[in-house]
C-alpha cells in the first residue's frame, strides 16, 4: 500500500522526521515526472528557517526531470497559488507549514489556481513509494529563473477588489502579520487602496518572535489590546503564509470565523444573483441562514476537500468557498487568500460599516458554539461513528438532514446542529455544537458527549 503523504492541507511536519530534504528532493522528482519533464513550475517559500534547505532540494528534484523552475523567493501562499494559473506555468509549489510551529515545514501544490486534488496527490505519493521518476539527459536538465511576484499578484487583487468597491479615504487599519510571508504584501495592498495602515509583527522571522503563527484568539491578545485602545476601524491578522484571515473589531473583540464566512458569502451571492457557497463540515448554520436568504445554497465538504468540489462539474457555479480562516473568492481564483480577504473586509468596513467593523458585523447574527473533544483510540474509530449515529439521532428532535461527508452532522429545523467526527491525526473524537440559543447548545452538547462516552465505554 502506498504511504499517504498528504494530509488535509498539503504535507506538513517536523523537518527532522517528515518534511526532510530527502522528501523535498523526491517531491520535486515526482512532480517533474507528473509533468512528464515539461513546462515550468513556480516555487515559493515562507519565512521559516528551513526554507532555503527545502527549496533547494525541491528545485534540484524538479530540474533533474527536465522541468524549468521560476524561483519566487519568499512569497505568501496566495501569491504562489495565483502564479499556477499564469500562462506558461504548469503548476506551483510553496514550501510552508502555514500556522504550524517554527520547527515544522511542508509543501503545498497548486494547479490552475487550486490545490491538488486527491488523484494528483496519489500520483506524487505513488511515484515516491516506487521511486519511479523521469530523469533528464545531461543536455535537457531544467533551468532556473527568478521572479518577484508581488506587484503582479497585487495588481491582480486590485482589479478584483475595485470591481467590488472603491478606494478608501484613509480609514485606519491595523495589520498583524505574524512575522510571516505576507509582511510585504497586505500593508502595501491596503496602502494602495487608500487605507491608513499600522503594522505589528511586520518583519519576516521564521522563529515567529512576536506571537505563534496561528491567528487564534489566544495568540492575538496584543493585537486585541491594541485594537481596543486605539482608533482603528478594523484589525486584520494573518498566519505564517498569508492564507488565513482573523478579524478584530474596534472594541478589541475577536470576530468568530463563521460570521466572517457568512459576511463574505452573503455578499458574493447577492452580487452574483445566487450560486453555490461551499463550506467545510465544521462551519456554523449562520452561513446557511444568510446565504439562503440571499438566494444561494450551501454545500458542505470534508475539511481539506473544498478543492475537490471546485474541480468538479459543479465548481463553475460556486461563488464563494471557505474553511474557517480561509476565504476563497472564486471569481478571482480557487485558492485560499487571507490577503484578498483582509483587503475585502477592510473595504466592506469602510463602505458598508461606515468605517466601523462593529457596525458592519451587526448585520451578521452572533450564535453560540461549542467545540470539544474526547479521547478516542485509533483502534475503535471505524466502529465509533456508526454507533454514535445509532444512539444520538433518535434522541434529537426536529432532525432535518444528516450529512456524513466527514463524520456525522445532524442538522435540525431550528438551525441547531451537532457534528461528531474522528481526528485523522490524533486519538481523538471531536464534537461541534451550534444553535441560536446558549441553552440549546448546552443541552445538545451534554447529550452528544453523554452518547460519545457511552459508545467509548461499549467499544473499549
Amino acid at each position: 500500500m502506498t504511504d499517504k503523504l498528504f494530509g488535509t492541507s498539503g504535507i506538513r511536519g517536523s523537518i527532522l522526521e517528515k518534511s526532510t530534504p530527502d522528501l523535498a528532493l523526491n517531491l520535486g522528482r515526482a512532480l517533474g515526472s507528473f509533468l512528464e519533464g515539461r513546462g515550468s513550475v513556480g516555487v515559493g517559500v515562507d519565512a521559516r528557517t528551513s526554507n532555503e534547505m527545502l527549496r533547494n532540494s525541491l528545485i534540484a528534484g524538479l530540474l533533474s526531470t527536465g522541468v524549468d523552475v521560476v524561483d519566487l523567493g519568499i512569497a505568501p501562499m496566495p501569491a504562489v497559488a495565483y502564479y499556477s494559473q499564469v500562462k506558461g506555468i504548469a503548476t506551483s509549489v510553496i514550501v510552508t507549514a502555514s500556522h504550524n510551529p517554527p520547527a515544522d515545514n511542508g509543501f503545498k501544490f497548486f494547479n490552475n489556481g487550486r490545490e491538488f486534488v486527491r488523484k494528483e496527490e496519489v500520483f506524487i505519493e505513488t511515484a515516491i513509494a516506487k521511486s519511479q521518476y523521469i530523469v533528464a539527459k545531461w543536455d535537457e536538465i531544467g533551468k532556473i529563473s527568478h521572479l518577484d511576484i508581488k506587484e503582479q499578484y497585487l495588481d491582480y487583487l486590485k482589479t478584483f477588489l475595485f470591481n467590488r468597491g472603491t478606494k478608501s479615504s484613509g480609514t485606519k487599519v491595523l495589520v498583524d502579520l505574524a512575522n510571516g510571508a505576507a509582511t510585504e504584501y497586505t500593508p502595501h495592498l491596503l496602502l494602495e487602496m487608500g487605507f491608513s495602515v499600522t503594522t505589528m509583527n511586520s518583519h519576516q522571522d521564521g522563529h515567529f518572535p512576536g506571537r505563534p503563527a496561528e491567528p487564534s484568539p489566544g495568540n492575538l491578545v496584543d493585537a486585541m489590546n491594541m485594537a481596543a485602545n486605539s482608533d482603528f476601524a478594523v484589525t486584520v491578522c494573518h498566519d505564517g503564509d498569508g492564507d488565513r484571515l482573523a478579524v478584530i473589531d474596534e472594541q478589541g473583540e475577536f470576530i468568530d470565523q463563521n460570521r466572517v464566512i457568512a459576511l463574505f458569502a452573503r455578499d458574493e451571492v447577492k452580487r452574483n444573483g445566487g450560486g453555490i457557497v461551499v463550506a467545510s463540515i465544521d462551519t456554523s448554520s449562520v452561513i446557511d441562514e444568510l446565504v439562503t436568504a440571499a438566494g444561494g445554497t450551501v454545500t458542505r465538504m470534508p475539511l481539506g476537500s473544498l478543492q475537490e468540489f471546485l474541480a468538479s462539474d459543479k465548481g463553475k457555479d460556486v461563488v464563494f468557498a471557505s474553511e474557517p480562516w480561509k476565504p476563497i473568492f472564486t471569481k478571482m481564483g480557487c485558492w485560499m487568500d487571507g490577503i484578498a480577504g483582509a483587503a475585502r473586509l477592510a473595504q466592506m468596513v469602510d463602505e458598508l460599516g461606515s468605517g466601523s467593523c462593529t457596525k458592519l458585523m451587526e448585520t451578521i447574527p452572533k450564535y453560540p458554539m461549542l467545540r470539544d473533544f474526547v479521547p478516542c483510540p485509533d483502534s475503535i474509530k471505524p466502529k465509533f461513528l456508526p454507533k454514535v449515529k445509532e444512539l444520538l439521532v433518535p434522541q434529537m428532535s426536529g432532525v432535518e438532514q444528516i450529512l456524513e461527508v466527514d463524520g456525522i452532522r445532524i442538522e435540525c429545523t431550528d438551525g441547531s446542529y451537532v457534528l461528531v467526527r474522528v481526528s485523522g491525526t490524533e486519538p481523538k473524537a471531536r464534537v461541534y455544537v451550534g444553535a441560536k440559543k446558549q441553552e440549546t447548545v448546552d443541552r445538545l452538547a451534554t447529550l452528544a458527549k453523554d452518547v460519545m462516552a457511552k459508545v467509548l465505554d461499549e467499544l473499549q
